[in-house]
C-alpha cells in the first residue's frame, strides 16, 4: 500500500471514529445549541455545538487514573448572561493526601462558563468557585456517610440558583453572619476531622469567600484575636 492510500485510509478512520464519539456524547440545550464531549483516556473535551458540525471548543479535564465524564449539564440566565452550567465528575475512591477523609463513589466539579450567541465561550471563575468541587465523604472504619455534596444533581443546583442564599451572594450582599449553634473552623472548605478551632451559638464573623455552602470567615474574639478559615454555612443564619 503507497503513502497516500494509507494516508487516506488513516483520514477516513479518524472520521468515522471521531463522528462516532460525537453522535454518541450529544446533549442538547436547546433547538439551536448542543453540548458534545469526546472521552480519550484521562482526558475529557468539551465543546458547544450548533446541533449540527460547527463545534466550539469550551474545555477539556483531564484526571489521573480515571475517565472524567459530564455527569448533568443546563443552561441558565444570570444578571442577562447566558450561562451553560457543566457538572464533571469521576467515579474513584479518592483518598486525601492527608489520609483525613475519603470520598465515595463520585467526585463532581461543576463549572459555569458565559457563552454568547457566537457560542463563544469563558468560564465565569467566580461563579464556578461559589459551587465548587468535592463529592459525599465516607468514614470507612463505620461505613457512614458523614458529608454529601450539595450539588450531586441538577435539581440540587438549580434550587440553589433560586434560593436568597445565591441571591444575596450574587448581588454583594453575604458580608456577615451569626453562628445558630457550635461550628468547627477547617483549614479546607470541607468536612474533615482536623480543625483550626470552632465558634459558638451567638458568633458574628465576616465573610470572605463562599465555596459549596462553605464559608471562608474571619472571627475576632472580645481580646481582639482573630481566627480566620471555613465554616459550615448550615451552621449560620446565612443559610438559615
Amino acid at each position: 500500500m503507497n503513502y497516500s492510500l494509507k494516508y487516506l485510509l488513516f483520514i477516513f478512520l479518524f472520521t468515522l471514529v471521531n463522528s462516532s464519539l460525537y453522535a454518541n456524547n450529544i446533549i442538547k440545550l436547546n433547538t439551536y445549541k448542543c453540548i458534545e464531549s469526546n472521552e480519550i483516556f484521562n482526558k475529557l473535551d468539551v465543546y458547544i455545538s450548533d446541533c449540527n458540525k460547527k463545534l466550539k471548543k469550551i474545555d477539556f479535564y483531564e484526571i489521573p487514573n480515571s475517565i472524567p465524564k459530564i455527569d448533568y449539564v443546563f443552561s441558565n440566565n444570570i444578571k442577562d448572561k447566558y450561562n451553560v452550567f457543566l457538572v464533571i465528575s469521576y467515579n474513584e475512591n479518592y483518598r486525601d493526601p492527608l489520609n483525613r477523609f475519603n470520598y465515595l463513589d463520585k467526585y463532581y466539579m461543576v463549572r459555569a462558563y458565559e457563552c454568547d450567541k457566537n457560542n463563544n465561550c469563558k468560564e465565569n471563575e467566580k461563579l464556578s468557585n461559589f459551587f465548587g468541587s468535592g463529592g459525599d465523604i465516607v468514614d470507612l472504619e463505620n461505613k457512614k456517610i458523614i458529608y454529601k455534596f450539595p450539588y450531586s444533581s441538577q435539581h440540587k443546583l438549580k434550587n440553589e440558583l433560586n434560593s436568597n442564599f445565591f441571591k444575596d451572594w450574587r448581588n454583594g450582599k453575604l458580608d456577615s453572619g451569626i453562628v445558630l449553634r457550635k461550628t468547627f473552623i477547617n483549614d479546607v472548605n470541607n468536612f474533615t476531622p482536623e480543625h483550626v478551632g470552632y465558634l459558638i451559638k451567638g458568633d458574628k464573623f465576616k465573610i470572605k469567600e463562599v465555596s459549596s455552602r462553605w464559608l471562608n470567615i474571619v472571627y475576632t474574639n472580645k481580646n481582639g484575636r482573630t481566627t480566620s478559615g471555613w465554616i459550615a454555612c448550615e451552621d449560620t443564619n446565612v443559610c438559615n
